[in-house]
């Protein structure tokens, strides 16, 4: 859930309404990429916090006095304290249909403007002078493709999207985009690829409001009419400055969206007081509600685990005793040959008779006879040899479990909302790892959610983020000659590059290869290397949990992971 257009929009109507002409009083750094600014108006301190981290950027004001980090003063927090302390709010901007926010600021060294820029995986937190030259910057560019936001250089806007303008939005306009799109595609789809400021969210609320269903083809449109209204009347919360901030929450509760506006496609709706409070709630709660998720999951993985472990040491301790299967033959043999020395009750027999060897000591049952303790010693000849075919069988089993379930550990770390956490939830129960305490509903078409990337030379990249869609790409979409990616000996994703439309650039591989070590166990490391070969060479595991496989032909890159950008809106 990332911030759009009315996002942005309700938080500069509060924050115009409740800090104008605000003192801060203190820049708080609560992270690398999230600042607190203590403002004051007579008589309340608010906190205006503003995160700009790629999974949960947000922007909200609060009243909880903010908490400051561990960790060194980042370059952007050590200009914001030289500029900031004692200036006045003087004016909130938003760009018309942006997620952008530009805050005017008289400092004693003269106005700036804090930008915030709400962009999903690419959101950024800026100081600039009144003249836009860049002061300091919270995330500076990865590469020269992207928009040059360094100190000292003039401030770049992103660059416009070729979408229609709410004002521009007809029914003529709007069919003329109908009439080109594929009648199988999605209204919820259609809209935030051709209009401005409308995000997933508002797409969905669209679609349901319109036509009572969110799930609508373009195909099965009987006329636009309905859409452009709905359309009109949800602007007019951000045209006319009237909000009406609400959470959705799901079954346990926990909050899944928040809006300024209510939202008629979800069923449990709670209004809140002001949106801020609808944020800071759900970004709170989820933190909190996803972590009391996954820690069931992590408890019953470390069992697993536990319980493997248990199982190799067992096996490690019968192929000791088993290791030589021909000395529990000879013995048998042997006291067979000696059967006429052995008396009743008799517990042990020396051997001395064999030339150029030390006498042998061969352990007998008091309780059984010769003969019967000379078959048991042939009966557990033949265990051991069975054993010595099945114990290395076994002993991959075990490796393949192990493999299964550090997939399933990265799993839950990478997931990011409580769909992914459920896919790993049942991925655990069919295995056998996991018994949930009650079933959940579940998530129709999880393999097919994986992410659609565009590299930066165009190629497009599909990246499965759990073990269920590494197997769904890999096997299921992927044809013969695509590309396949994996970080090498280390869990993660499988990337796909298709080639039916051509090979891509070297940089697009690498770029790729890059993302595989990104969404993988290693995402921490500096330097990872990733396989990359056609997906013909790529083989399931017989008999092994979905996502395992065995690969070949393939060269190996190393590159050093990077998070893609996301566009969510």
């Amino acid at each position: 859930m990332n911030f759009d257009t009315f996002s942005v929009a309700a938080i500069a109507s509060e924050l115009r309404a409740l800090v104008p002409e605000g003192r801060v009083q203190q820049v708080i750094q609560i992270n690398s990429l999230s600042v607190a600014f203590e403002i004051y108006v007579h008589p309340i301190r608010h906190y205006l916090t503003i995160s700009v981290e790629p999974q949960a950027p947000r922007l909200y004001l609060t009243q909880q006095k903010a908490r400051r980090g561990v960790g060194h003063d980042t370059p952007l927090m050590l200009v914001l304290r030289k500029y900031m302390r004692g200036a006045i709010l003087k004016a909130v901007e938003q760009p018309p249909n942006e997620r952008i926010l530009h805050f005017h600021f008289d400092t004693r060294l003269g106005p700036v403007i804090v930008t915030a820029e709400m962009l999903g995986t690419r959101s950024n937190l800026l100081l600039l002078e009144a003249d836009q030259t860049i002061l300091g910057v919270a995330r500076l560019p990865k590469s020269a493709g992207q928009r040059m936001l360094l100190p000292n250089h003039f401030y770049q806007p992103p660059p416009p999207q070729h979408k229609l303008q709410p004002a521009e939005l007809t029914e003529s306009a709007l069919q003329r985009e109908v009439s080109e799109a594929s009648p199988q595609l999605e209204l919820v789809r259609l809209l935030p690829q051709v209009v401005s400021g409308v995000s997933p969210l508002l797409a969905r609320e669209i679609a349901f409001r319109a036509t009572g269903s969110t799930g609508i083809k373009v195909g099965q449109l009987t006329g636009l009419a309905a859409v452009i209204n709905t359309y009109r009347e949800l602007f007019n919360h951000l045209w006319n400055d009237q909000w009406q901030p609400v959470l959705a929450l799901d079954e346990d509760d926990l909050p899944v969206a928040f809006a300024p506006y209510s939202l008629h496609h979800l069923e449990n709706i709670r209004p809140v007081e002001t949106f801020s409070q609808a944020v800071e709630i759900y970004f709170a709660e989820k933190v909190a509600g996803y972590a009391a998720a996954k820690a069931p999951l992590v408890e019953a993985m470390k069992e697993a685990r536990q319980r493997l472990a248990r199982r190799r040491r067992r096996l490690e301790e019968d192929a000791a005793v088993q290791a030589n299967p021909e000395a529990l033959k000879a013995h048998g043999e042997m006291i067979l040959a000696c059967a006429h020395q052995i008396q009743p009750g008799q517990s042990e027999l020396v051997v001395d008779w064999l030339p150029g060897e030390s006498p042998t000591k061969i352990s007998l049952d008091p309780a059984l006879s010769a003969s019967e303790n000379a078959q048991n010693y042939f009966s557990r000849y033949r265990k051991a040899q069975r054993a010595g075919e099945e114990i290395p069988a076994q002993f991959e089993n075990i490796a393949l479990e192990e493999s299964y379930l550090e997939q399933l550990e990265q799993d839950l770390e990478m997931a990011e909302d409580r769909p992914e956490i459920d896919t790993v939830a049942e991925a655990l129960a069919e295995a056998g790892y996991y018994k949930p305490k009650r079933k959940r509903k579940r998530q129709k078409s999880s393999p097919r959610q994986f992410l659609r990337l565009t590299a930066p030379d165009g190629a497009t990249v599909w990246v499965g983020k759990n073990a269920l869609q590494n197997a769904h790409l890999t096997f299921s979409r992927a044809t013969p000659d695509d590309l396949w990616l994996h970080a090498r000996n280390t869990p993660g994703a499988h990337i796909i590059i298709p080639t039916a439309e051509g090979l891509p650039s070297e940089a697009d591989v690498f770029w790729a290869a890059a993302v595989a070590a990104y969404y993988s166990r290693a995402r921490h490391d500096t330097s990872v290397e990733v396989d990359v070969t056609l997906k013909k060479h790529v083989r399931a595991i017989k008999g092994a949990a979905p996502g395992l496989v065995t690969y070949r032909n393939e060269s190996t890159f190393r590159v050093s992971p990077e998070q893609p950008e996301l566009d969510f809106e």
